[in-house]
């Protein structure tokens, strides 16, 4: 799940090289503009769906991964450059920065504008350990990378069921429709009846019933999506 979407020159972030890196905070998501999706954690469904649709999508080894749905285009969002109003998923909150999977290293773009030496909090001291800027970040992180791996039990929990479907949903527009095949819902009625007494309180216990119920009522947020479009617009202006 932790995909290097955005991260055009990513490397291990090294208190030698990087010793006079600062990170200068921006409110510009310019970085977000060619994606119409990020993945989400568990634990952020609640705070998507009010601005998101938590969709399921399977990835390039046929895996499911859940994601904020923020546009129906093909390529790219409507959302500005500050997303304003709208819950920002951890995925982009965390950019520049990424936990390397594998090792637990912080990995930081150097591409990214948010970086310079000129102004902004400094990530090492003078003694060249982790500022406390730093510190901060890569609790961050951690708690985000931790919440992608429980995610991935869940999504796992999900598959052994068989309560992922194709959507059903279409978007109808004056001159064309809009299938929305390609993304996966849990079967809400099938999730009544799909685990026992046992179960339920074990997914319960893990969380996994208030996500599944966050992201069935998520679905309600497609037609904020729908306004997003460019035809939404000139249907409106018309």
């Amino acid at each position: 799940m932790a995909s290097l979407l955005f991260y055009q020159n990513p490397v291990p972030l090294d208190k030698e090289k990087h010793k006079n890196l600062k990170l200068k905070k921006l409110d510009n998501l310019n970085f977000t503009s060619e994606t119409n999706s990020v993945p989400v954690a568990g634990f952020e469904f609640f705070q998507c769906s009010r601005n998101h649709p938590v969709m399921f999508v399977k990835n390039a080894n046929d895996d499911f991964v859940p994601v904020a749905l923020l546009s129906l285009m093909a390529k790219g969002h409507n959302l500005g450059d500050v997303w304003e109003g709208v819950y920002i998923p951890s995925f982009v909150r965390r950019y520049p920065f990424v936990l390397e999977e594998q090792k637990g290293i912080v990995m930081v773009d150097l591409d990214a504008p948010h970086l310079q030496e000129e102004e902004g909090d400094a990530l090492f001291d003078e003694k060249g350990e982790p500022s406390e800027a730093l510190q901060e970040i890569m609790r961050f992180l951690e708690n985000v990378d931790q919440g992608y791996r429980l995610t991935q039990d869940y999504i796992q929990a999900l598959k052994e069921k068989d309560l992922l479907k194709p959507c059903q949903g279409t978007i109808k527009f004056t001159d064309t429709t809009l299938k929305l095949d390609h993304l996966f819902v849990v079967d809400e009625k099938e999730f009544h009846s799909a685990l026992s007494d046992e179960e339920i309180v074990d997914w319960y216990k893990k969380g996994w019933i208030a996500w599944t119920y966050a992201h069935i009522h998520s679905i309600g947020a497609i037609p904020e999506v729908v306004k997003r479009l460019p035809q939404a617009k000139t249907a409106a202006k018309s």
